[in-house]
């Protein structure tokens, strides 16, 4: 068996599986402890003087998609004036009060301090001093308690679970606009220690909201991000951040895409990290010129964070190039599709006639053959009788090699049908099956 091809890279299809707004993974280079300010135009300072900075080293959590590339953004506390500054990163358009924001983040704190202060928030696209959905952190027991406060009203203290200090967690934030009154939007805060939950839960380890819960009144949009340093804020880590307008952030992600040729048939092998509401995959092929063709279907695995392996055999086939690729569909019918592999399939005779797909057919099929030089060639379709009922191909000049008819039967009975290629005095037959 010779494997002709290798796509190794990691390709995300199905991405629609979240409308993400923003994604920043931090990826900017070895420049640890460097201003974050000074490698991308991406993050801009609105207050202070200092930090947060650039870390080289991010952050890792198994089967989350924004896991372990590039760096981190670290901040710290210290003294106000000397230390202190927030810088935040926008999203490409602001965010009206018809759309619920989901905010995911990789956080991890090394220390704190015993007097809570945020380390995170939200903010109009012009940030201003409005701050919204703001992640606060305080030294608790032996290690540290996250609270939430939905503006400038006292936070929400989660006094139950104690986080450990040098330890990832996952932080997912909800920001659900209302319009029944000047402050009734709803924050909610869930925190995970391992594991990506596939749905949206329904136990937030803190929420706020609605009526009453503000202090200062809603805002009309939301267009930033924010991480701040500051005189009591914890230190520690964020990376993988990612906003959209849906819980979904685990996509389909193909990790290899394969083809191994053994005589006249190929086999594609591919291998998925993870899946989000994944029907599967139709596999599609085309001769070299040729426009492409489903020629199956494979069934996914709905979603799952655990690793898929596929396979798919293409069978009986003439000599001649071929390519294939992947059309990976969701469960609502989007889709999207893979990148492209070359095929070539040598045979030790090139005058060929393979099997019709799809067989049994209705009312379209396709009819593939070869010849080995240029030449006249006939492809009629007969029935039991003997009697030829269409003519496909009628004393044409072919080049030599691969060649693909399409044969639709409508107008004809169903039953079973003899096709037969003719060329330079030789004949091949072989049958196919129309139902209607």
């Amino acid at each position: 068996m010779k494997k002709l091809l290798l796509i190794a890279c990691l390709l995300t299809i199905g991405v629609n599986a979240q409308n993400l707004w923003l994604e920043e993974n931090f990826n900017y280079g070895p420049n640890d402890d460097s201003s974050i300010v000074t490698l991308t135009t991406n993050w801009i300072r609105h207050s202070g003087a200092m930090g947060p900075r650039y870390s080289a080293s991010g952050l890792t959590y198994t089967g989350y998609p924004s896991s372990g590339i590039g760096g981190a953004i670290r901040f710290t506390y210290g003294a106000s004036g000397v230390n202190d500054g927030d810088v935040h990163r926008r999203f490409p358009d602001s965010i009206t009060t018809t759309q619920d924001i989901y905010v995911f983040a990789l956080v991890r704190i090394d220390s704190a301090r015993p007097t809570a202060d945020y380390f995170l928030h939200l903010g109009p696209y012009n940030i201003g001093t409005t701050f919204r959905l703001r992640v606060f952190g305080r030294a608790f027991g032996s290690g540290w308690a996250i609270g939430l406060s939905k503006s400038t009203e006292t936070r929400v203290e989660d006094s139950v679970n104690v986080l450990n200090f040098n330890q990832t967690y996952l932080l997912a934030l909800k920001y659900s606009f209302n319009t029944a009154s000047a402050s009734d939007d709803v924050v909610r805060l869930y925190v995970y220690s391992s594991g990506v939950p596939l749905t949206e839960p329904g136990n937030p380890i803190v929420s706020l909201g609605p009526v009453g819960a503000g202090t200062t009144g809603d805002p009309t949009n939301i267009g930033s991000i924010a991480i701040r340093q500051g005189t009591n804020t914890p230190s520690g880590r964020i990376d993988g951040i990612r906003i959209g307008n849906t819980w979904g952030i685990i996509p389909v992600e193909l990790t290899s895409f394969t083809a191994d040729v053994s005589g006249n048939s190929v086999k594609l092998n591919w291998s998925t990290a993870t899946e989000l509401n994944n029907a599967g995959f139709d596999v599609e092929r085309k001769l070299n010129n040729g426009e492409w063709k489903k020629i199956g279907f494979v069934k996914g695995n709905g979603t799952t964070t655990q690793i898929q392996n596929y396979s798919f055999f293409d069978k009986d086939l003439v000599s001649g190039k071929y390519y294939y690729r992947l059309k990976q569909i969701d469960f609502d019918g989007t889709f999207e599709y893979s990148k492209t592999i070359e095929v070539d399939v040598n045979t030790l005779d090139s005058f060929e006639l393979t099997q019709n797909y799809p067989n049994p057919f209705n009312p379209n099929t396709s009819i593939s053959f070869s010849i080995p030089q240029a030449g006249k060639v006939k492809l009629s379709v007969y029935n039991l009788l003997g009697q030829e009922v269409r003519t496909l191909i009628k004393n044409e000049n072919l080049e030599a090699g691969p060649h693909s008819v399409d044969f639709n039967a409508e107008g004809l009975f169903s039953g079973v049908y003899i096709y037969r290629l003719e060329y330079n005095g030789m004949s091949l037959t072989r049958k196919m099956t129309y139902l209607k």
